[in-house]
């Protein structure tokens, strides 16, 4: 093999790992995750880059919290989904470049 069909290999490879990556960062920013609010009360869902789409509450159990009870639970749960969100993320990223990615 000479030297330009090896720098001809070597530039799809760039290309295709770059498009691996591409493609995982997409995937990351747009597949959403849901995570349990604990008490029974629910659940919060947000999108792969950890933007809140939905909290969706029992009725029965939320109503059975104090104000401050109930917001401790579903802010905590946002949290806790937002860095899920973006802990997958920065591994879909990571697999896809194999590992180099921090």
């Amino acid at each position: 093999m000479n030297a330009h069909d090896r720098l001809y290999h070597l530039a799809r490879e760039i290309d295709a790992r770059v498009a691996a990556i591409e493609q995982a960062a997409r995937s990351g920013r747009t597949t959403a995750l849901t995570r349990n609010i604990g008490a029974g009360l629910g659940a919060v869902t947000v999108d792969g880059s950890g933007s809140l789409i939905s909290v969706e509450l029992d009725r029965d159990v939320a109503g059975m919290q104090t104000g401050a009870s109930l917001a401790g639970h579903v802010l905590r749960a946002i949290n806790e989904a937002e860095n899920a969100a973006s802990a997958r993320r920065e591994a879909m990223i990571a697999e896809a470049s194999g590992g180099t990615e921090k």
